[in-house]
C-alpha cells in the first residue's frame, strides 16, 4: 500500500471525542483527525472511540488517502461523518 498509520500515532482527544493519528503517504507523514461524529456513525453508535477507529482503521487510512491524493499540497485531513 503506498500509505500506513504510523505506529503509536493514534491519539484520543478527550475534549471532543475525536481521534487523531499520523499517515505516512507520498513520502511524508501527514495529520489526520476523525471526528467523533464519524466515529459513531460508523460504530453505528455503539463502542468506544478507539475501538471503533481500530476495527475501521483501513477504511479511516483509505479515505484519507484518497483526500491527500487529490490535494497533495495538503499537509492535514479531517474525516467528517458524511467522509464515509
Amino acid at each position: 500500500m503506498p500509505y500506513e498509520i504510523l505506529r503509536n500515532s493514534v491519539t484520543l482527544n478527550q475534549a471532543d471525542g475525536a481521534v487523531t493519528f499520523h499517515l505516512a503517504a507520498f513520502g511524508a507523514a501527514r495529520k489526520c483527525r476523525v471526528t467523533s461524529t464519524a466515529l459513531l456513525s460508523l460504530g453505528g453508535g455503539q463502542g468506544e472511540a478507539l475501538s471503533v477507529f481500530n476495527a475501521h482503521r483501513q477504511r479511516i487510512a483509505q479515505r484519507a488517502f484518497a483526500y491527500l491524493s487529490r490535494d497533495l499540497l495538503a499537509s492535514s485531513v479531517v474525516l467528517r461523518a458524511l467522509d464515509f
